[in-house]
C-alpha cells in the first residue's frame, strides 16, 4: 500500500472517530423511565397547604390577625387610644379609634359633617390657657378594619399649668367605653385608662 493511501485511510479513520465522539457527546443516553410509585404514601391525600390552615372548621377564612392595626393596637369597638405629647408650649394629640366609636361606617371610611363638627370637643386640656387648632381627621385601613385617626394641636400660654387631659368624647359618642391615655414630655410620662366615670388623666 502506498504511503499516500495509508495516510488517506488514516485521516478517514480519524475523522470517523471524531464524528462518533461528537455524536455521543451531543446525545447522552436517556435514563430509563421511573416506575410509577403505587405505595400507600404516594396515593394518599395531598398535604395540607398553608391556605388550608387559614380556614376554620366551618370553612371560613381565619381573620385572627385582623384584630391588630398597623400600629399593633387592637381594633375593638368601644376602645380607643389617646396620646398627648408636649414640645415647649405646644401640645400634640393623636386619637386612634374604630370608626364605629364615632357612629361612622367602616366600609365607607368617611367622616360626616356632623361628626367632623364634634371632633374639636373630643379632647380637652385642663389649665394652661391652651387654644386648640382645628383637628385633622384621617383614616387607616391597613389592618383590614377602618380606624379613625384624629390629630390635635393646642398652643398654651402657660403649659406648666396644665393639670389634666380630659376625654369628652364619652358624652358626645356613648359607644366609647375606655380610652388608654398617655402624656409624654421630655422629662416625664403619665398613663391611665379613661372611662365615662373617670374621664381625666391627672398630670399633677
Amino acid at each position: 500500500m502506498s504511503h499516500l493511501l495509508s495516510r488517506t485511510l488514516g485521516l478517514a479513520l480519524g475523522a470517523g472517530l471524531l464524528f462518533l465522539v461528537a455524536c455521543s457527546a451531543k446525545e447522552p443516553a436517556s435514563p430509563a423511565p421511573a416506575e410509577p410509585d403505587t405505595s400507600a404514601a404516594a396515593v394518599a391525600e395531598p398535604a395540607e397547604t398553608q391556605a388550608d390552615h387559614d380556614m376554620d372548621a366551618a370553612g371560613h377564612e381565619d381573620h385572627a390577625d385582623d384584630d391588630e392595626t398597623g400600629g399593633g393596637t387592637p381594633h375593638v369597638h368601644g376602645i380607643a387610644d389617646l396620646a398627648i405629647s408636649r414640645e415647649e408650649n405646644i401640645l400634640f394629640g393623636e386619637l386612634i379609634s374604630p370608626m364605629a366609636n364615632l357612629g361612622l361606617s367602616e366600609s365607607d371610611g368617611a367622616y360626616t359633617d356632623v361628626v367632623t363638627a364634634e371632633l374639636g370637643g373630643l379632647v380637652e386640656i385642663v389649665g394652661g390657657e391652651c387654644a386648640a387648632s382645628v383637628p385633622h381627621p384621617m383614616t387607616d385601613s391597613s389592618s383590614g378594619h377602618t380606624d379613625s385617626i384624629v390629630h390635635f394641636t393646642w398652643t398654651c400660654a402657660k403649659p406648666d399649668a396644665v393639670t389634666a387631659i380630659r376625654f369628652a368624647g364619652f358624652e358626645a359618642f356613648p359607644v366609647f367605653e375606655k380610652v388608654g391615655a398617655v402624656y409624654v414630655t421630655a422629662t416625664e410620662q403619665r398613663a391611665g385608662e379613661l372611662t365615662p366615670a373617670a374621664p381625666e388623666l391627672s398630670l399633677k
